[in-house]
């Protein structure tokens, strides 16, 4: 009899510990934090693309809290007391900041681009007031990678549709400087040939000698060298 009074204790202990590890382990994924909020903040988002409910809160980078709950704004929310804004978050802060003084914004930013996002608060400058009680913050628009994404393709299409329509003038643009090029290859060509000349025999220019034999420009052109200048070995 006592034996199964034994056995039944050790399984109930079992199952209650499982029990609260079972506990601990959701409260853990879940992100649940059991002290009260030191504070509730309201932040209006003109977009919470990417942001969900019990995304972390931050202060300059440091976790401050968690988003407790979001919701659409009305028209007249919209019109009266949060212009650009479609969203509105409730905050809770649950670890202890500095004071929140006037200028302080938050922005919806990941450290990734595989990351969860999260709402981070910037601190306004330390010489302003402190935020009054029920004060609403406002977010700044921060671009997500669709934004990105449509932003580069809507300019490659625009730099596509401009090369289409100056077709004509970029390839003359490009023949003129070929030609440029290649009269500049041929008079380099010429004043490497003259400068190696004098360079090694300076008398030459009063006295005169042989001179190395000048390629024609055709020679030049087709020349893989940059400059195919020759230079006397005498």
């Amino acid at each position: 009899m006592k034996k199964v009074r034994s056995d039944i204790l050790i399984a109930v202990t079992v199952v209650l510990c499982s029990l609260v590890l079972l506990g601990a382990l959701s409260l853990a994924i879940s992100g649940t934090d059991l002290n009260r909020p030191k504070g509730l903040l309201t932040i209006d988002l003109p977009s919470a693309v990417g942001l969900d409910r019990q995304a972390q809160v931050r202060y300059a980078g440091i976790i401050a809290g968690r988003i407790r709950s979001l919701r659409p704004l009305n028209d007249e929310e919209r019109v009266k007391e949060s212009p650009g804004c479609s969203i509105r978050v409730v905050v809770e802060i649950r670890h202890p900041l500095p004071i929140l003084r006037v200028g302080t914004s938050a922005t919806v930013i990941s450290d990734t681009v595989l990351a969860e996002k999260y709402l981070n608060l910037t601190p306004g400058p330390v010489n302003n007031p402190a935020l009054p009680p029920g004060t609403i913050l406002y977010a700044k628009h921060s671009a997500n990678l669709d934004e990105v994404m449509a932003s580069g393709k809507e300019l490659l299409d625009g730099v596509n549709t401009l090369l289409t329509k100056n077709d004509s003038a970029i390839n003359q643009a490009i023949l003129d400087l070929k030609n440029v090029l290649e009269n500049m290859k041929v008079i380099a060509t010429y004043g490497k040939t003259f400068v190696g000349t004098i360079a090694r025999k300076p008398w030459r220019l009063i006295w005169g000698g042989p001179v190395p034999r000048l390629p024609t420009e055709e020679q030049i052109l087709k020349s893989d060298k940059p400059i195919p200048a020759p230079i006397p070995n005498d």
